[in-house]
């Protein structure tokens, strides 16, 4: 339950966001560069680790009750 609740909040959520960043910057006509999106990976990742961990102690929590 560790791993896949991490796993996704920390790299499919990212990713996810970015994705959909690179999107709307693709259809709306500005220059799409890799480099300019790796801060935001690189902050959802991190906001992924505390929101992973977060939410792992709240599905601990609902199972032992």
């Amino acid at each position: 339950m560790l791993i896949k609740t991490m796993l996704f909040w920390i790299i499919v959520f990212p990713l996810a966001v970015t994705a959909l960043l690179i999107i709307f910057d693709y259809f709306s006509g500005q220059p799409i560069e890799a480099v300019s999106y790796l801060p935001n990976l690189l902050g959802l990742a991190t906001g992924g680790l505390i929101i992973g961990f977060v939410m792992y102690q709240v599905k601990k929590l609902k199972y032992e009750q």
